[in-house]
């Protein structure tokens, strides 16, 4: 029986080790790093290889809390695609792992077939005894309405206890985006396509 070859994902040294030195950790040290779960040697061959399983990517970057988009180099990847030189070295620039938290990659993953923002709205109904459907049967304008009432009351408790977000920076004004994006969003605009906050594509 042949045994089909694991997808692999691109691993790249120079973010890798930049991450690490961010975090004050070393290969060897990654051993003996609590909640890991990998080995150093696995790494190390990633590293030859520059390539890994999209497992140990993740558990890497949510280690080092650095995006595992980031280490596997795709961010220098597109900046290298730009032709204009002096744009191209103005992006290399601002490439740093501190600039991007485990957390971007939360917020992209889907969590059952739906988006963050979706699960996030239905995780608050279910807490609380209501469902899912008792939102959608709402009609559109009082759903908006529902939508953008909950992030009123969300967004100063997060202003009061957390001061600074994943990024370190100020969490005024950053956390009124998704109120300031509901509220202009236009009522009479169709829905967007599923693939519109996908981030696969070369567009950037």
């Amino acid at each position: 029986m042949a045994y089909k070859k694991s997808k692999k994902a691109p691993f790249d040294k120079n973010c890798v080790m930049e991450a690490l030195h961010l975090r004050g950790c070393s290969i060897r040290k990654l051993d003996d790093a609590h909640g890991f779960g990998w080995s150093s040697k696995s790494v190390e061959r990633g590293l030859r290889d520059r390539e890994v399983s999209p497992d140990l990517l993740d558990a890497l970057g949510k280690y080092l809390n650095v995006e595992p988009d980031y280490l596997a180099g795709k961010y220098h990847r597109e900046c290298e695609k730009v032709k204009d030189p002096f744009i191209r070295e103005i992006w290399m620039r601002e490439l740093k792992a501190e600039k991007y938290p485990y957390i971007l990659k939360q917020q992209k993953t889907k969590i059952e077939g739906k988006f963050l923002y979706d699960k996030y709205v239905e995780y608050v109904l279910t807490i609380h005894d209501i469902s899912i459907e008792q939102l959608n049967s709402m009609e559109k304008e009082k759903r908006r309405d529902f939508q953008i009432a909950l992030e009123e009351v969300v967004a100063p408790l997060l202003i009061k206890y957390f001061p600074q977000n994943a990024f370190g920076r100020d969490t005024w004004p950053d956390v009124y985006r998704l109120q300031n994006e509901i509220e202009d969003y236009g009522m009479d605009e169709p829905e967007l396509p599923e693939d519109f906050w996908d981030d696969d594509g070369d567009n950037k």
